[in-house]
């Protein structure tokens, strides 16, 4: 089971008692928004925090995180916990819906599924002195309870409203608004909120996802099967409309046909388009080195053990998987992709950047950092001091100052960092 990690010395006997923090997510998959989740509720300091988990919708995969990962002293509240309620929204998530099927879903949903699972969530926010809705699900209520709320943006604001009618736009931003804080991840991110809201909205705060060093080395010494004895590693959802993995294996393509690769590349992850993928690797005469698989609950000793790891998203918040890389002292390429790996890269002094879909860019970079050992030990060298600046001890105190701030909006104490 998961372990709590303490980040300071033992409080003095009259602390305060620990701010019951709930997190609410729509429901659970296993993607990168769920990684940085589960980070938070196993690192949150509990002589400061006590973390709560809420879910609109029970899952299979909310199952297996709690085998696997929600700590134990974590309390899970489903929502919607009777069958009726989210037996068409798990066959919505395998797109196994009929036109009919889909209107009743959603008549259904916003008809009765919501306004129950609202309720719910007004009388356990009674229960606890701040919310974090985690992925902006519960925009429609938020600010209720008479507790604090903030909300998470894990991709841009304007990538996420880019293209949007005016009318819309603006009801978001009056969705937005009734969070004390709007959280997000990277200085980019930032400065886009800054710009989207007007003086008098809610708070924009830098929260930076959590990166635990000496966890993720101790999951990375947990043994496996090679699979082969060279790999370049990639892990990330299998999803062309995000993850791009088509211009990484025509990249890679490229760089075994000059003969300067004789490393595999394996691609951990699972999505709707790996069939898809599978093929275009056999048409590019790479399947035989290609080897997808599939989701890893513990990728973390694939990536230690990779030459290196490869992003090659069209857009990413954090981008989570590069931190875990760099942390293991594994070199990073990424795509340059709005918003997070620029900054967390710090503009190519810690990783190597090259422009979203750029085939060419992408086989330069994968072969300059398998043959240029100078280069890829000052990426490693200043990736690792970047890593230091999201530990759980600066995780922890930058949650106690947004927790402070907001909480004295609302005329609340806070609680403080044990001295």
């Amino acid at each position: 089971m998961s372990t709590v990690t303490n980040a300071t010395p033992p409080p003095p006997r009259a602390a305060r008692a620990p701010l019951r923090i709930l997190f609410h997510i729509n429901d659970f998959g296993k993607g990168g928004t769920e990684t940085a989740l589960l980070a938070w509720l196993k690192t949150l300091d509990r002589r400061c925090f006590a973390p709560s988990l809420s879910v609109a919708y029970p899952t299979d995969d909310l199952t297996f995180w709690r085998a696997q990962s929600i700590p134990d002293d974590v309390p899970v509240h489903v929502l919607a916990a009777s069958k009726w309620m989210y037996a068409l929204h798990q066959a919505a998530r395998r797109r196994k819906l009929g036109t009919g099927a889909k209107l009743w879903h959603k008549l259904l949903t916003y008809g009765a599924i919501r306004p129950l699972a609202a309720l719910r969530l007004r009388r356990l926010a009674k229960q606890h002195d701040l919310i974090c809705d985690f992925d902006f699900s519960l925009r429609h209520v938020a600010g209720s309870g008479n507790v604090p709320w903030f909300g998470v943006s894990h991709f841009s604001l304007a990538a996420r409203l880019g293209g949007k009618s005016e009318r819309y736009v603006a009801r978001r931003v009056r969705h937005y608004s009734r969070y004390s804080a709007i959280a997000v991840l990277t200085p980019a991110m930032l400065r886009e909120a800054q710009a989207l809201f007007s003086a008098g909205g809610p708070d924009i705060v830098e929260l930076p996802n959590v990166i635990d060093v000496d966890a993720l080395r101790r999951a990375a010494r947990a043994p496996i099967e090679r699979p082969a004895e060279s790999f370049i590693v990639s892990v990330a959802r299998l999803d062309e409309g995000q993850k791009d993995h088509k211009t990484l294996l025509r990249a890679y393509a490229q760089v075994r046909e000059r003969g300067r690769c004789k490393a595999a590349l394996v691609l951990i992850g699972e999505g709707r388009d790996r069939r898809e993928l599978e093929q275009l690797a056999d048409e590019l005469g790479i399947g035989a080195a290609v080897h997808f698989l599939g989701f890893c609950a513990n990728p973390s000793p694939y990536i230690r053990q990779a030459e290196l790891l490869v992003l090659s998203s069209r857009y990413e918040g954090f981008g989570m998987v590069l931190g875990e890389a760099m942390a293991l002292g594994t070199p990073v390429l990424s795509a340059d992709c709005p918003t997070g790996p620029r900054d967390l890269l710090e503009d190519g002094k810690a990783g190597l950047l090259v422009p979203v879909g750029d085939v060419d860019a992408m086989a330069r970079a994968i072969e300059r950092l398998l043959t240029d050992t100078e280069l890829r030990r000052s990426l490693v060298q200043a990736a690792l001091q970047k890593i230091e600046t999201f530990t759980p001890a600066r995780a922890n105190q930058r949650m106690l100052e947004l927790a402070a701030n907001i909480s004295a909006k609302h005329g609340l104490p806070a609680a403080q960092m044990p001295r």
